[in-house]
């Protein structure tokens, strides 16, 4: 819609009147009634949400021009020119997902539209020229962006990204400290079905194990140990699977890493932008990490400093490389102007207005949405801006301000934790100075437990543990087939077995050394290439590469770019007049921020238990993105599921590896243990623990919450009720269950190990670098050198490590059976005669040696002996199931020994 001879650019009712043919009365009574529109709109927008994005993003928001801006939104940008802009945020390097001011993508836009020939259709670029439309067109880019998730345009001209490989960062919490994690990811050009890479960077061109990644990348099997030095200062390069062609990451004295929910992890973007959190890495030169470490004090906030492990200056952080120092949770206010240095680029926004929502538990899902239960913080800055006014909206029936923030600043946080919003629909708006019209406006939308994802519960698989059908039933839960008669869900057992129950004895000490000691040294991390000596990276000295001049000038600016590193460098296509020197004393215009230096919080394991009952089920991803937002290891992950599974709380599918694929929130159960209470397990929101709380204080009873020393996670109880009562008051909910003996019943039907390892698939010894044996007697790994005897083995291959039971037979037949490195632990303790058990019977404590814990249904029947965690004792390097009665443990000594 642009200006004609008749209408201005902007009259959108006297358009609207012609095309629909309404006389005067009639076009008066519809700009009357216009408003009304406004929830039609909001309707279609929760439509698509309520089918999560599966038949449609919402797209319809007005930016300016509350009512006529909603059917300009979607009438402007056809879907074939929609379908283009992930060409365009990447061809500047926008973060997936972020939230730009539209007035900000004004420039980027008009560069890309102006290219020759044109990327987006006729109709666009004739609008655009015309100027009329382009702050509306610039808003509809804005929340496409804020919908991306980094997925580009099959066989478009930017299907490859500028980087072809980023950056990835973990940190993670350990029992001595941090640990920083470094590795990567890649974007190949066509599908990611691939299952390696090949470096061709690094010595003998070794293939890299990968794993698929939301938004078309990949990244390394977990578990892969990488050179930090080579990653960040050597030029690695590695075969694309698609199509044989090379995907390259040139280093940089200074990389921008930005947390990436759906990788995880922190990961390598192009620059940083105002107001969002970053970790900075810089080539340790004094000179340089001054530069940096003036503009971040200057134009923003850091928390800390650190090194690798031979920094003496500074606190040291493994994993991170030597020679590099790394600034932890860097926050731009504002955009410096003085930063002149090359190296510096990365630090300069390319926007100057920004507003986000920031930390918080982010939901999976295509609709963005956040944890009520761990809200986000409101960011917004706009350079030189005298007023910044933020303003939160209730979407309902009516659109409702809830609250308002407003500093005579430049920039401002409004964290939203602890003021207890209810689930539901928010509108934020971001205004500068007297504008009547927002700058930007986005929808928060919060849910938890009690607002559950139907159409993922919908879809997600029912999942059983089958022991009558299934050989591995105890081990990985299956889609229900309806023909077990011998099943366990959640917390419940149905059916029973023919099986002698069994009894045996247990040592009253552990049989395997509990000192601390020194680790094995782990095998050295793989060299993705050498760094140049003579590379910009480690001289400083960048090579730039101007464009051929054929005697004049094309443009305004020439862009320049460093042959080596890849930083652009803008220079004037004529040469400036030299400005004249500010007078002494003249007027500077301060910066003023309102923003505190909130520290990150954990999101805590309750938060995400919350976010799992939301969610319901899936394959493993969805659980990984919830997860990884806590700590973003590997290793937690894994952790996280297997805690939740031996409480009962999720049912977990496994591959043939054993290996986690799919997962369901299990059904709301009253689990009664030993001491005659009973555990909620299972999938309970927030209102329904509310709901059985009164219920059960009617019936006489009580409902309380409680966490052990060292427990992660909240244990919810029921006491005081007989299990006739506890019957009757789960009636008078909905589909809430009631299971007495819980972990009595459970171990009746389990099988031995012995049955256990004959259902186990054999496979051939697979190829290794390296193997490992488990010692029995120091319950730890050693070195090997070829898999010669009957043993569990720990065997390292390129860049993951497998685990492998291999009895007599198999290690003349070169065959084994690969399982879990906790499962194949116990088969070799079993085959030597020395279960790796013991039993306190002072305090009823079963123990096994640290990362040995009891797999699935083994460590589920004894967590629901007191409905708590196994305990994890670092020092004694052992994993206590505790409140276990003599007689469950002397059965579960018969199953793991027969």
């Amino acid at each position: 819609m642009g200006a004609d001879d008749t209408e201005a650019a902007h009259a959108y009712y006297p358009r609207l009147n012609q095309l629909l043919g309404l006389d005067s009365a009639e076009a008066a009574r519809l700009k009357t009634a216009f408003t009304v529109t406004e929830s039609f709109w909001r309707g279609v927008n929760e439509y698509l949400e309520a089918h999560e994005g599966n038949l449609g993003l919402p797209t319809a928001y007005a930016l300016g021009h509350r009512y006529v801006g909603l059917p300009q939104s979607q009438a402007l940008i056809r879907a074939g020119d929609r379908a283009k802009l992930p060409d365009f945020f990447d061809s500047f390097g926008l973060t997936p997902g972020s939230q730009l001011v539209p007035s900000d993508l004004e420039r980027l836009l008009d560069s890309w539209i102006g290219t020759v020939p044109t990327p987006v259709s006729n109709n666009l670029a004739n609008l655009w020229r015309r100027g009329s439309a382009r702050e509306r067109i610039c808003g509809i880019a804005s929340v496409e962006l804020a919908h991306w998730d980094g997925t580009r345009r099959s066989g478009s001209a930017s299907s490859r990204p500028r980087n072809g490989i980023n950056l990835t960062l973990v940190l993670r919490k350990t029992f001595g400290g941090r640990t920083a994690e470094l590795s990567f990811v890649t974007t190949p050009r066509g599908a990611v079905d691939g299952r390696v890479l090949r470096v061709m960077s690094a010595e003998g061109q070794p293939e890299v194990g990968v794993v698929p990644a939301p938004g078309g990348r990949l990244r390394p099997m977990p578990g892969s140990k990488l050179d930090p030095e080579s990653l960040t200062g050597a030029l690695v390069e590695v075969e694309d699977p698609a199509d044989g062609s090379i995907l390259k990451r040139r280093p940089r004295r200074v990389v921008v890493l930005r947390r990436d929910e759906l990788v995880g992890a922190w990961t390598e973007v192009e620059r940083i932008q105002l107001m969002e959190d970053f970790v900075v890495l810089v080539a340790d030169d004094d000179r340089l990490v001054s530069m940096v470490s003036d503009v971040v004090a200057t134009h923003g906030s850091v928390d800390g400093q650190y090194g690798g492990p031979h920094d003496t200056k500074r606190e040291s952080i493994r994993g991170l490389p030597n020679g590099w120092v790394m600034l932890e949770n860097v926050r731009l206010h504002s955009v410096p102007k003085d930063a002149k240095d090359l190296d510096l680029q990365p630090l300069i926004p390319l926007t100057t207005a920004h507003m986000a929502f920031a930390r918080g538990l982010k939901l999976p899902g295509r609709i963005r949405k956040w944890s009520s239960l761990e809200p986000p913080e409101i960011r917004a800055a706009v350079a030189e801006a005298e007023l910044i006014t933020v303003k939160l909206w209730e979407l309902g029936d009516d659109r409702t301000l809830l609250d308002q923030w407003q500093e005579h600043a430049q920039a401002l946080v409004a964290p939203l934790k602890g003021q207890d919003f209810a689930d539901g629909d928010y509108e934020v708006e971001l205004y500068a100075d007297d504008d009547k019209e927002p700058l930007s406006a986005s929808t928060l939308r919060l849910r938890s437990g009690d607002s559950p994802d139907l159409m993922s519960w919908e879809a997600c698989e029912r999942l059983n543990y089958e022991l009558d059908t299934n050989g591995m039933g105890a081990l990985s839960a299956v889609q229900a087939t309806g023909h077990s008669e011998v099943l366990v869900d959640g917390v419940n057992t149905i059916g029973a077995s023919d099986r002698d129950p069994g009894s045996q004895s247990l040592p009253g000490r552990p049989r395997w050394t509990t000192r601390s000691r020194e680790s094995s040294v782990p095998p050295p991390p793989i060299v993705l290439g050498t760094a140049d000596p003579t590379s910009c990276v480690m001289t400083g000295r960048h090579r730039i590469a101007l464009p051929t001049f054929m005697g004049k000038a094309e443009g305004k600016v020439i862009n320049g770019t460093c042959v080596q590193c890849g930083l652009q460098k803008t220079y004037p296509a004529k040469p400036r007049r030299q400005r004249a020197a500010a007078r002494p004393g003249a007027p500077q215009t301060p910066l003023t921020i309102v923003a505190p230096a909130a520290k990150p919080t954990d999101v805590s394991w309750d938060s995400c238990l919350d976010a799992l009952v939301h969610v319901g089920g899936g394959a493993m991803p969805a659980l990984e993105r919830i997860a990884t937002q806590a700590e973003g290891s590997s290793l937690f992950v894994d952790e996280f599921v297997r805690t939740l599974e031996v409480l009962g709380h999720i049912d977990v599918s496994r591959d043939s590896r054993l290996q986690p694929e799919a997962w369901e929130g299990n059904p709301a159960y009253l689990a009664q243990i030993p001491s005659g209470e009973f555990l909620l397990a299972g999938v309970w929101s927030a209102a329904d623990r509310k709901q059985l709380g009164n219920l059960v204080a009617a019936e006489g009873g009580s409902l309380t919450e409680r966490r052990s020393v060292g427990d992660h996670i909240t244990s919810w109880f029921v006491h005081g009720l007989t299990v006739r009562e506890a019957e009757a008051t789960a009636s008078r909910m909905d589909a809430v269950y009631v299971v007495g003996d819980a972990a009595d019943l459970m171990m009746r039907v389990l099988p031995t190990l012995g049955v256990l390892q004959q259902n186990l698939p054999s496979a051939a010894i697979p190829e290794y670098r390296s193997a490992e044996i488990f010692d029995l007697t120091t319950a730890s790994w050693r070195p090997i050198p070829g898999l010669a005897v009957s043993g569990a083995y720990r065997l390292s291959q390129s860049f993951r490590k497998a685990h492998i039971w291999v009895d007599e037979s198999g290690a003349v037949k070169r065959q084994g059976r690969l399982a879990t490195v906790q499962l194949v632990k116990h088969l070799a303790a079993r085959a030597a005669g020395h279960p790796l058990t013991a039993y306190l019977p002072d305090s009823s404590t079963f123990l096994v040696p640290l990362g040995a814990d009891l797999p699935a249904l083994y460590g589920r029947a004894l967590t629901l002996c007191s409905g708590h965690p196994p305990a994890i004792s670092p020092r004694q390097r052992v994993v206590a199931y505790r409140e276990v009665p003599p007689k469950v443990a002397q059965h579960m000594q018969h199953l793991l020994s027969n």
